[in-house]
């Protein structure tokens, strides 16, 4: 008996230390907004049809909620900042635990000159770290990292506490890594990173499908791993190139992947090659030489939602209830989208409602003749659980504040100047509301924002939106309630 109770109580104290050890690791790794391999293990198991695998240019250039929103496809994109090859093998080995997808889409950016600085180098080793560490330590982890040739660091690989506990001593962690364990952690938009960025480029000289290049040493047998390592799993296949600003050798290298590619009989979409063909607009579509902005991804996933529909049988899960997370998504990409653009106040208004999205409502200044806010929309702010909205502009000053689609804070003021400050993450705002005219100044309604933030001189309601994902501003505007109803965006 004696002997069953310490054998127990080790069991116990070893079952402690690896949780533990697990928790620490988990808290340390860097956890960059910049890539899914975080995230991959809040998506719902047994819902994903397509992954979109690869580093940033599949970040930036598909849109699964383009896709979704044309054909029903559920796709993920399963990325991290500069993926080595040999990543994308074990990220792809892992997320099979929880999905069986009925296709792989593979940028094959990394298998050209960008994967050349991986190879053997800190860089290298780094970057692996950004796809491995979300990655909960297993018999799998362990097998697939010591069988990789191309991980040096094995050890620290493993355990990468061992890199990541100067984070701690550097002071150097965020509110990410002490909330990792709670809240909603999939990602907002099926691993798609919105921009509206754009840097203009002339129409690249791309050459014909003849010209090639030699690839890196090294990585042409990691790429054919990769694609023995889907046929082995039964996962059709498909390559393709994001449509990139490069050179012949880059160009060429390409076309290379290219005649591997029909060696293995694994389809090949090069973007590139059909640049004329999608419309793509070098003073349009480009946030930077390799990443395309929200217009870009449209143009080629819209074009690829077209080709996977044509080409494989993949279900349309629109209406399904059980995907809904696609729907929210899509709603969350559709407000991203819209709101710059939205002259209508009440759906600007509505968009409060999405739990993506911070609001923050402010009304101040008076006025000797306040205008009425019209029932229609004191019935939305109603809905949206406002209480204490002013019965008219330009009488007290008022703020709330809508945090994951509720109302976390609501308060209104007689008279005077009120400020009061909150924080979202890492990122601290600023309040300012006044129904009385400051020595020397006008009414002010204000909300700062670290940098920047958005003002108003004049009475009415000042609305403002913040991506609590990427932790941007996505607009604000003001409504005055005059004779025009106008709805006046304001400037960041």
């Amino acid at each position: 008996m004696e002997m069953m109770k310490k054998l127990l109580s080790s069991i116990c104290f070893i079952a402690l230390i690896s949780w533990l050890f697990h928790l620490s690791n988990v808290m340390l790794f860097e956890k960059q907004h910049f890539g899914t391999a975080k995230n991959i293990d809040h998506e719902e198991a047994e819902k994903i049809d397509v992954f979109f695998i690869g580093a940033s240019h599949i970040f930036y250039g598909i849109n699964p909620m383009e896709i979704w929103n044309d054909t029903g496809i559920s796709g993920y994109n399963l990325t991290t900042h500069q993926q080595p090859l040999w990543s994308s093998k074990l990220l792809l080995q892992y997320a099979l635990q929880h999905q069986h997808p009925k296709l792989i889409v593979f940028d094959v950016l990394m298998a050209t000159n960008f994967g050349r600085p991986l190879i053997g180098t800190d860089q290298g080793t780094n970057m692996t770290h950004l796809a491995l560490d979300p990655i909960q330590l297993s018999f799998q982890k362990i097998k697939g990292v010591l069988e990789t040739d191309s991980i040096t660091e094995k050890g620290e690989m493993l355990f990468p506490i061992i890199m990541n506990h100067s984070r701690l001593q550097q002071g150097l962690l965020t509110y990410d890594d002490f909330h990792f364990f709670t809240g909603d952690r999939s990602h907002p938009m099926k691993g798609y990173n919105y921009t509206e960025s754009t840097l203009w480029y002339d129409h690249p000289d791309i050459p014909g499908t003849d010209v090639l290049y030699e690839l890196p040493d090294g990585i042409e047998a990691v790429l054919i791993d990769f694609i023995e390592f889907c046929r082995n799993e039964k996962l059709p296949l498909l390559f393709i190139k994001t449509p990139i600003i490069g050179n012949e050798e880059l160009y060429g290298q390409v076309n290379k992947i290219g005649k591997i590619a029909e060696k293995y009989e694994v389809p090949f979409l090069d973007f590139n090659q059909l640049y004329d063909e999608l419309g793509m607009d070098g003073y349009v579509d480009f946030a930077d030489t390799g990443h395309l902005n929200v217009h870009g991804a449209k143009k080629v996933s819209q074009y690829l939602a077209e080709y996977l529909k044509a080409n494989y049988d993949l279900p349309d899960h629109r209406g399904d209830p059980d995907y809904a997370g696609w729907d929210r998504s899509a709603r969350h990409f559709a407000s991203l989208t819209g709101l710059p653009k939205t002259t209508d106040v009440m759906d600007f208004l509505s968009s409060a409602s999405d739990p993506k999205l911070l609001t923050i409502i402010l009304s101040g200044g008076a006025m000797e003749r306040p205008n009425v806010l019209p029932e229609e929309f004191r019935s939305a702010a109603a809905a949206l659980g406002l209480r204490h909205l002013p019965e008219s502009t330009g009488e007290g000053s008022y703020f709330a504040i809508i945090d994951r689609g509720k109302v976390s804070a609501e308060q209104y003021f007689a008279d005077g100047v009120h400020e009061e400050e909150l924080m979202v993450k890492d990122t601290r705002f600023i309040l300012q509301v006044s129904s009385r005219k400051p020595d020397g100044g006008s009414y002010m309604t204000a909300l700062h924002i670290e940098k920047g933030g958005y003002f108003s001189l004049e009475p009415g309601i000042l609305i403002a939106t913040y991506d609590t994902d990427r932790m941007e501003p996505v607009a604000a505007v003001r409504y005055a309630f005059d004779e025009s109803m106008t709805l006046e965006h304001l400037q960041y």
